[in-house]
């Protein structure tokens, strides 16, 4: 047994070498995150300071920082959310109002709606959908987040969906014309003139001068194949227009 005892020494010579330079390894780790971690909620107690003075573009720059190093915990996050959406920041705003409603905290009616409006104007649709949908999963949409719900519904392919939307809110706003329009041109969304068609018609039947409901009744008849119905109705609709 002796004759191993030198390489068994060496062995645990090696091991104890490699647990102490793990353990280094993770000390400088620490060492080099720590000043993040600080950093993040300094920063937050900073924006929270500036937008107390009135200071709102350094405050969402300082906020818009703390963001970039992680989750962040905020107590005036409806005032942030007030201000971003003030000034135009799709990014802040939606994000806050994201951390608002994961916190059980209903966004006012509205103001999700706007954040999802810069979200959509920026080029994140999807970003827009998820929050109007996690809105509306806390209460109901006022009626134009709940047609932008059902148009980023229908741009996403998700027609029945859309469709469902549409609907909840006729049931509520049975005169909503902006609603009977989209709905009646998500049916050509379907590549379903027919049904296109008759919702345009009760559209028209019940406000025969929306011009909403005639535009969505000719391109219906048109993407029906029914030529001479779609020309006289794009007629109808150019007449009305001089």
């Amino acid at each position: 047994m002796m004759l191993y005892a030198p390489e068994m020494l060496k062995g645990q010579g090696r091991q104890y070498a490699t647990f102490l330079f793990l353990s280094l390894a993770v000390v400088a780790a620490c060492l080099v995150a720590y000043p993040q971690v600080r950093r993040a909620p300094l920063l937050v107690a900073a924006s929270e300071r500036l937008l107390a003075e009135g200071k709102t573009a350094e405050a969402l720059t300082a906020l818009r920082e703390a963001m970039q190093l992680g989750p962040v915990p905020l107590t005036r996050a409806d005032a942030m959310l007030d201000a971003a959406l003030k000034v135009g920041d799709a990014d802040i705003s939606g994000t806050l109002a994201l951390l608002l409603m994961d916190a059980g905290r209903t966004v006012d009616s509205g103001l999700a709606g706007r954040a999802a409006g810069l979200l959509d104007a920026k080029g994140a649709p999807d970003a827009a959908l998820a929050l109007l949908e996690k809105r509306r999963g806390m209460g109901p949409l006022n009626t134009p987040e709940a047609l932008h719900l059902g148009d980023l519904l229908r741009r996403a392919g998700r027609f029945e969906a859309a469709l469902s939307t549409y609907d909840d809110v006729l049931r509520n706003h049975p005169g909503e014309t902006a609603a009977q329009a989209d709905r009646a041109e998500t049916y050509l969304w379907m590549g379903r003139p027919a049904e296109a068609e008759h919702a345009a018609r009760e559209m028209l039947a019940r406000e025969p001068g929306s011009r909403a409901g005639q535009l969505v009744l000719a391109r219906a008849l048109a993407s029906a194949g029914k030529t001479k119905a779609a020309i006289a109705a794009y007629k109808k609709l150019l007449g009305d227009a001089l």
